[in-house]
Order: C-alpha cells, then structure tokens, then sequence
C-alpha cells in the first residue's frame, strides 16, 4: 500500500511539473495577450505584436518573430547596453489591506508611491507566485519592463515620473506579489489579469521559432538607437527657451530653434527605420 501511494504521490508531481500555464492580460486600450509558460520559456500572442515572442526568461534572450517580414529578431537583455538606462526610482508600497477577487484569485492593494509622488494602484497575489510556470511569466514581464528602461534611458528626462515607475512595476513581485492589476492615479485601468489557467498543455513546437525562418541578431541596432536616443536629448532645445522665445516673437520661432526641432525630428524618423 505504502508503494503505491509513493508511485501515486510522483506521478501527480510529473504531472505538475509537466503542466504548462497560460495568463491572459487585458490593458487599458482593451487589448489582450496570452502569455504561456512552461516554466524553462515564455510565449507571448495577441496585443499588436505581429506574430509573436518567446522569452528565455533564464538567459535574458528576446525571439521576436515577425510573420509580415518571416523573420525572426533576437536581441538578449544582457547584451544591450545598460549604461544609459531610465534612473532608478525609489517605489515604495503602502498597503491599503485585502482587495477585490481577480482572476479569481484573492489580492491586496497597494499604492505606488515613487520618488514620494503616488502614482496609481497595485492589486496583488503572493499565492499565484507560488507557481514556478506562473513565476516564470511574471520574471519575464520583468525582464521586458528592463529592456524598454534601456531602450528609453535617453528620452528619460521627459517621461513623466509615474510612466518611468510603471516601468519598474514588476520589481514589486519580490515583496508584495504578482501585480493582477495596475491603475493609474486617476484610477484608469493600465493592465489587469483577465484568465489564469495552471492546467494547460501545447505540443512540443508551441515555444519552437518557425522552421525557415531566418534568425536576425539585432542587438547592435537595439545599442544603436539607444545612443540615438541619447543624442537626440541632448540636441532637444531647452523647452522653456523656446516657450519664452515664441511669446517674445508673437508666436514665432527662431531660425535657430527651427533647425534644432528639424534635427530632432530627422533623428526620431531614423530610430523608427
């Protein structure tokens, strides 16, 4: 009897631990996308993404298959240069006590305060982290918050606090949880949790690229626009000089201020390319 409740006891563990997960998020525009896990990568559909992306969320590698150009684009997190990342920002919690049922999973509230400023809400759940699959889909929405602060780090000074915080948001999982729902300070709706299903499973090629699709590392573009973007600041005219100049000049700008918005602007049509 006590061998086969021990080969019953393992086969529910294999069981377990073949079981891939799917979580479904809704953002505030009403656009949804599936993210799948079978805890080793992430697979992320839907939303605007023109095919999709698989996630190596262990060695920070990003696949990002376009079906329109059949390629796929690779970058890796640890590759791209970090040096010129949006500043950190002290967030701190305040806990409001337990929250509203989501996904059907019970959460606490928090408020987001950074840089001593509230910006918005968190709805939280420490059970669901408790699943490594679900782990995994929460690390890699991390690692995709990381590699848009890199991307963004030169426009940095213009991005409104909170918007610069929402990009540290899943820093927040370590201690208080995965966040099912996210508000912002006007209590819009910037991302909730819509599904969660912990007994999924996809055929092996589900987390496969496309087979003859051609494999682009675009890492050294990635780096590159980054110091664009950089540079581009710091060509940006001085904002309250060129207010100051258009009420002097009855609305007016410089020919000077002219060419410096003009060089901006051609800047920001090559990052687009």
């Amino acid at each position: 009897m006590n061998r086969i409740l021990v080969m019953l006891a393992a086969i529910s563990l294999c069981a377990s631990a073949f079981a891939d997960v799917q979580v479904e998020v809704k953002d505030g525009f009403g656009d949804n996308s599936t993210f799948t896990s079978n805890g080793r990568l992430v697979r992320i559909d839907g939303g605007k993404i023109e095919g999709f992306i698989i996630i190596n969320f262990a060695s920070g590698e990003f696949f990002m298959v376009d079906s329109n150009r059949n390629e796929v684009m690779r970058t890796s997190l640890d590759q791209v240069d970090a040096s010129k990342s949006v500043a950190p920002i002290s967030i701190s919690l305040k806990d409001k006590g337990g929250g509203q049922k989501i996904a059907g999973y019970v959460t606490r509230k928090y408020e987001m305060i950074a840089d001593g400023e509230y910006c918005g809400s968190v709805y939280t759940s420490s059970k669901l982290m408790q699943n490594n699959e679900i782990r995994a889909i929460f690390e890699s929405m991390r690692n995709m918050q990381q590699f848009s602060s890199r991307m963004m780090g030169g426009m940095s000074e213009i991005i409104p606090l909170c918007q610069r915080a929402g990009m540290q948001t899943a820093d927040v999982i370590k201690s208080s949880g995965a966040p099912l729902r996210t508000v912002d300070k006007k209590g819009k709706l910037i991302s909730e949790v819509v599904g969660v299903d912990t007994d999924k499973k996809f055929a092996d090629d589900h987390y496969e690229l496309p087979a003859g699709m051609a494999v682009v590392d675009i890492t050294e573009q990635m780096n590159q626009a980054a110091q664009q973007s950089q540079q581009m600041m710091k060509n940006m005219p001085d904002m309250d000089e060129l207010i100051k100049q258009m009420q002097q000049n009855d609305g007016q700008m410089s020919e000077e201020m002219q060419q410096q918005m003009q060089q901006m602007m051609e800047q920001m049509q090559q990052m687009q390319q």
